[in-house]
């Protein structure tokens, strides 16, 4: 009978440092699961993000129905739903080493869409690191 084939998946799961606008954090790469919903709730955000915009239009030009009020509101509320997922997953990838204060100031002063790009961006950098 032969050997079973030994797969390490070690080189992929180490912690790294990953630098931030300047903030030196360590980066713990989230597993498929983690990915997904990152993945999910950034499309919603965009996806309602947009919808949103159009409504604004609507209520600028004083066109907005009854109905639509109702929709811009249910909007922003899964916009605010999806935007706490990606808060949530991206100060538990990227930690400070200790009360997570940096991280949370970043999340906070930083506009959602420069989050996601950050995610993805470090994300990448660390799988292209670990393939090298």
């Amino acid at each position: 009978m032969a050997e079973p084939l030994k797969i390490s998946t070690s080189k992929y799961t180490k912690t790294g440092k990953v630098d931030i606008d300047g903030n030196i954090w360590d980066i713990h790469i989230p597993g498929a699961g983690t990915e997904l919903r990152f993945s999910q709730a950034s499309r919603a955000c965009k996806l309602y993000q947009a919808r949103i915009e159009l409504l604004d239009k609507k209520i600028d030009e004083k066109t907005a129905t009854e109905e639509d009020l109702n929709l811009y509101e249910d909007y922003c509320k899964k916009y605010e739903d999806n935007e706490g997922i990606i808060f949530d997953i991206f100060s538990s990838v990227f930690t400070d080493g200790k009360d997570n204060k940096s991280v949370r100031k970043w999340i906070d002063e930083t506009p959602t869409v420069v989050i996601i790009q950050a995610f993805e961006d470090a994300r990448g950098q660390a799988y292209d690191q670990q393939s090298a």
